[in-house]
Formats: C-alpha cells, sequence, structure tokens
C-alpha cells in the first residue's frame, strides 16, 4: 500500500486554449475582414453585391479564415438612392465577429423585389457552402441566417423576413415603410426583430416607421430608438447628411452604438453566444443611456443536448440518469425537464414520466428489462427540445457485490466522463474503513468545496459530482485525502491523492 505524508500536492496546470470571451461588441473583433464581388442574377435581374467574409488579413479577395468557421450570412439592403458601398465600415465590423455579409446594388426600387432580392443573397451565400470551388466551401451555417439593411433596404429586409421564414434576426437600420406595407406584414415575421433607430430622424421618424413596426411584431422584438441621432448618419459617407439635418449625435458616435447593437443581437441569435444576452435584454442595455429601449421576450425554445448514461448493460437496479444541460436564449426562462422511460423505441408505451425535473440528473429504482428513454427540455408548454434517445438493460440479478477480494491499497480514480457537463462520476477504493475526504480545488490550489466526507468501510465506492451552478468552466483538481490510518496497517499518517478534471458549461 502507498502512504503518503500530509499536504497539498497540486501540480498548477495552464491550459491556452481558443475561448469565445464577449469583447465590447463597439469594438473589433477577432478576425480581420475580406472581401469580393460578384454578380446575381434572380428571375432575370441582374445585380453586382459585395460580400464581406473573416479572414487572415484584411484585404479584397483575401484568403478566408478557413479555421474558425461555420460562419453565418447577414444580407444588407442599402438606402433609396444609395450605394452599397455607404456601408463598408458596418460590414467590416461584423465579418471581425465572423459573420458573412452580403450587400447587392439593387437594380431598382420596387420594395417587394428588393426583399426576393435579399433573400435570394442569403441563398447563394449558402449554396457556396456545397461549391468545393468557392471559398465558403463547408464554411457556411445553413441553419441560421440574418437580415440588416438602412431606410428603404431595412424596410425591404422586413418584407423579406415576412416571406422567408427560416431568417433568424431582422436587424433594420432607421426601416422605411414600404410599398407593400412593412407596418402591415410585421405579424408575419417568425424570427427576432430587431429594430435600430434614431431618436431625431426627420426623413424614417420613428413615430410613423418604426414604432408601428415595432408594435405589429411578435416578440421577441427589440426597437432601441438612438438618443439625438438622425437618418444618414448611419452611412460612412457625408454626401448626404443637407438631406437631414436634424440630431446632435457625433458621426462616430453613431456608427460606434449601431455596430455594438448589430454585433449584439447577431451574435446572440446567429452564434447563440449567451455572453451577449445583457447588451440586448439585459442590465447593460437597460441601464444604456444612449438610447431610448423598449423590448418584449417571451419563453424561447431550449437548444439541443444530448444524454450522457445510462447505456449497455447496467448491473444494478439503482439507475442513475444523466444528461447535458440545456440553455435559452433567453436568459430569463427557467428549464425544466421530463424524463420519459419506456419499454420500446417509439415510446409507444411508457413506464416512467417524471416531470418538473430541474437539475439535468435523475435516480430512480428500475427492476430487470430492456428499456428506452428521453429528455424533454422545455420552458412553456409550446417550447420544448427533445433529446437523443438511449437504450439500456438492467440486469440487476448480477447486483451482488463481491466481498471476498478487497483492494490492496487506496486508488483515486479517473472521473468519467470527463470533460463534463453536467455531471461525473468519481471512484475509489479503501482498503480499510477510514474517514475519508473528497475536496475540489481551483488551478491556483485555492478549495473550492467539499465533495464527499465521512467514514468509509473497506471496498470500492463512488460519487455522482454535480457542480452548482456558479462555477466556471475550467481546470479542477480534486483530491482523496484519509486522514490517521490504522487498523491493520498502524499509525501510518495520512494517504493523499489527486486528480485532475475539466469542466464544461
Amino acid at each position: 500500500m502507498k502512504i503518503y505524508r500530509p499536504g497539498l500536492f497540486i501540480i498548477l496546470f495552464i491550459i491556452i486554449a481558443y475561448s469565445n470571451i464577449c469583447t465590447q461588441p463597439s469594438n473589433q473583433g477577432p478576425y480581420q475582414a475580406g472581401w469580393t464581388s460578384v454578380t446575381l442574377n434572380r428571375d432575370g435581374r441582374n445585380f453586382n453585391a459585395i460580400i464581406y467574409y473573416p479572414s487572415f488579413v484584411e484585404g479584397s479577395e483575401a484568403q478566408i479564415d478557413t479555421i474558425n468557421g461555420p460562419y453565418q450570412t447577414i444580407a444588407f439592403g442599402h438606402g433609396f438612392f444609395m450605394q452599397n458601398s455607404y456601408y463598408i465600415s458596418h460590414f467590416k465590423h461584423l465579418a471581425s465577429y465572423g459573420f458573412v455579409i452580403i450587400a447587392p446594388q439593387f437594380p431598382d426600387n420596387n420594395h417587394l423585389q428588393l426583399g426576393f432580392d435579399l433573400i435570394h443573397c442569403v441563398n447563394f451565400i449558402k449554396a457556396q457552402n456545397r461549391n468545393s470551388n468557392s471559398r465558403f466551401y463547408n464554411l457556411i451555417d445553413t441553419l441560421k441566417a440574418g437580415l440588416s439593411g438602412h431606410s428603404m433596404g431595412g424596410g425591404a429586409s422586413l418584407l423579406a423576413a415576412a416571406n422567408d421564414s427560416s431568417i433568424t434576426v431582422a436587424a433594420p437600420l432607421a426601416a422605411a415603410e414600404t410599398n407593400p406595407s412593412a407596418i402591415n406584414v410585421m405579424n408575419q415575421i417568425k424570427g427576432v426583430v430587431f429594430l435600430i433607430a434614431a431618436q431625431n430622424d426627420g426623413i424614417t421618424p420613428v413615430n410613423t416607421n418604426q414604432l408601428p413596426m415595432f408594435n405589429n411584431a411578435n416578440p421577441v422584438k427589440v426597437l432601441a430608438s438612438i438618443k439625438g441621432a438622425n437618418h444618414t448618419k448611419f452611412m460612412d459617407t457625408r454626401i448626404w447628411d443637407w438631406t437631414d439635418p436634424n440630431g446632435y449625435l457625433a458621426v462616430s458616435e453613431q456608427l460606434r452604438i449601431t455596430r455594438k447593437y448589430l454585433t449584439s443581437i447577431f451574435n446572440l441569435f446567429l452564434k447563440e453566444d449567451t455572453s451577449y444576452f445583457k447588451y440586448v435584454f439585459g442590465d447593460f442595455a437597460q441601464s444604456d443611456t444612449s438610447i431610448i429601449l423598449q423590448f418584449q421576450l417571451k419563453p424561447l425554445r431550449p437548444l439541443n443536448f444530448n444524454l450522457i448514461t445510462p447505456k449497455d448493460t447496467i448491473r444494478q437496479s439503482q439507475i442513475n440518469f444523466l444528461w447535458h444541460s440545456s440553455y435559452s436564449l433567453n436568459l430569463n426562462d427557467q428549464i425544466n425537464y421530463q424524463l420519459l422511460i419506456s419499454s420500446d423505441e417509439q415510446f409507444s408505451n411508457i413506464l416512467f414520466d417524471i416531470n418538473s425535473i430541474q437539475d439535468s440528473f435523475y435516480t430512480l429504482q428500475i427492476q430487470s428489462g430492456e428499456y428506452f428513454w428521453k429528455v424533454k427540455a422545455y420552458t412553456s408548454d409550446s417550447t420544448f427540445t427533445y433529446s437523443n434517445v438511449l437504450n439500456f438493460i438492467v440486469d440487476a440479478a448480477t447486483d451482488i457485490e463481491t466481498k471476498t477480494t478487497l483492494p490492496d491499497e487506496f486508488i483515486l480514480e479517473q472521473n468519467f466522463p470527463n470533460p463534463f457537463n453536467p455531471g461525473t462520476k468519481i471512484s475509489w477504493q479503501s482498503p480499510v474503513g477510514s474517514h475519508q475526504t473528497i475536496k475540489l480545488f481551483d488551478v491556483l490550489g485555492r478549495e473550492i468545496e467539499t465533495i464527499v466526507e465521512g467514514f468509509y468501510e473497506a471496498g470500492n465506492h463512488s460519487t455522482l459530482y454535480i457542480p452548482n451552478s456558479k462555477l466556471p468552466s475550467g481546470v479542477y483538481f480534486y483530491q482523496l485525502l484519509v486522514s490517521a490510518l490504522q487498523s491493520n496497517y498502524g499509525n501510518a499518517g495520512e494517504f493523499i491523492q489527486t486528480k485532475k478534471m475539466i469542466y464544461l458549461r
């Protein structure tokens, strides 16, 4: 038996890994911006479009960043009598956060057709994901896309969203009322609506344009009116400022605020990065004195998640059900779970139906047999997501602990699974009965919590460890301490053994 002297023995371990850390969204993101141009044809309508994308170096035809995809698509429509080149600072900024932006130069002012042009642009980029000759091959998220635009192009983006239920977010700037009416079709938009408005807009005033749009839209919806802003300062060029002399906000500040909220809404709902929730709906947005904020949320569908265990054959009748936790992009949502266990894969004969589970684990006593199980995560009756299905067999007849062979030394096993979320199994062996403690430490050796403590008989032991909700992702160490060993070994001091675990939230 290995005997260790007292003391905390932890090897500090430093991991340098990619992590999605939310920067101030008004600052440039982690990528450079490359750009190119294309000519598109839709039902005889020919038009050019510029495309900005994440790249290794900034520049025309630059090599796209092939490491960090997939990237989501955003189509942007320019204003009446304007050029797509007037908004390049916005395109570069969004590309630096991992989006592909395509901005057509509209061939006319037919508002409904402009909306269909934007949809065509989104579908063009998505199709490049399957084109082995395209720079975007295997780099595009084909499930989520966003729309934006300024003035007439902003109104067209709302018409497009009303005609295409696959659009995840529409976030126009100073959106103008259109023909047909964007105001009248707002309730047909299935995705998120985020209206960025200018408080002192003299061309598309908030009260006659964006406010009626907001009122007619379904939740989730936001109206963020930038204080002191005007209509033309959403653009990079100043040649049109004479058309709207209203407002007092500096151009640089109006552009900064605009990019902040565009970046936040697209990161939250296209990249599903909840660290941006605070900039859209949370404290940061509600305390931002540069805007007048109105919003309406609703319960959202939990994101996809998977089961962990049980699977295969279980040699005991007490079964620990464990699954990955899910979450909603609405951080105010309460996630509950429903555990369903059936004797058949189609779940036509449900044997156990346990509802209103708030943790991502549950323990049941189950008799021998073959079972199928799945979990439903839900935030309301109409917003829910099912997990995958696992199959397991309970062979409780062999649930007999072998007493003839006892461990001949203390051993702390590696936790499983590792990395883990939400829980992990920690096992250890004891050759003698003694007072035993397992504690958790961070990489700096600071004690986080006690996992188990008490007197344990000789034999094999295990515990299911579920961290509390405040524990951040990272590397941790768990340590088995056996104090004052006696029995057949005399007074032999202490046994200490430490293992590393990785927690992923």
